[in-house]
């Protein structure tokens, strides 16, 4: 529909007296959908808008969460959240979100998996333990998040372009999960 609208295709929509003069549009949930798409046979996808696959954070059915990807192989479990924004705005929220998830989910590994545009490699946090009371802080080496990015082509000269370059990246970008 975006498309056709561009375009100035004809179409049955926004005709006659109710002209349409912009779209609104969900783009994380797009990019979610779009992520999906590219590893659904690896991973699990819980749908809240559709309120599928829900799953629970304690007994007794309480803590409804839906995570966005749960790796379907349990060893080693796979946590991943899809997360249409700059890599630079992934931050404390997010973080704390997935490493719910991830405890929840006994996993180990966690990603982030947003659109890139710069061409950055994938950044490892890991997980720190102590205290900086006891100035005892030092990185785990058993838990670690990553921010994952597909790279989005920007120099494609046309459509054609664009789609093979895409086909590329994203077989870059999930490689990473059939190693």
């Amino acid at each position: 529909m975006c498309l056709l609208i561009l375009r100035h295709q004809k179409h049955q929509i926004g005709t006659g007296a109710r002209q349409i003069y912009g779209i609104l549009f969900d783009g994380a949930w797009l990019w979610e959908k779009y992520i999906n798409l590219l590893i659904e046979d690896i991973f699990y996808h819980p749908m809240n808008k559709s309120g599928t696959g829900a799953q629970r954070l304690f007994d007794g059915n309480v803590g409804l969460i839906y995570p966005d990807f749960i790796s379907r192989n349990s060893e080693p479990r796979i946590i991943a959240d899809a997360k249409y924004k700059p890599l630079d705005n992934i931050g404390n929220r997010d973080y704390l979100q997935v490493l719910a998830y991830m405890f929840r989910f006994d996993a180990k590994a966690g990603y982030y998996l947003y659109p890139e545009v710069e061409g950055s490699d994938d950044l490892k946090l890991w997980l720190n333990r102590g205290l900086t009371y006891e100035k005892n802080v030092m990185a785990r080496d058993d838990i670690s998040v990553i921010k994952h990015g597909l790279k989005i082509p920007i120099d494609a000269q046309n459509y054609s372009e664009f789609t093979a370059k895409m086909k590329v990246q994203e077989q870059a970008f999930t490689s990473v999960f059939y190693a």
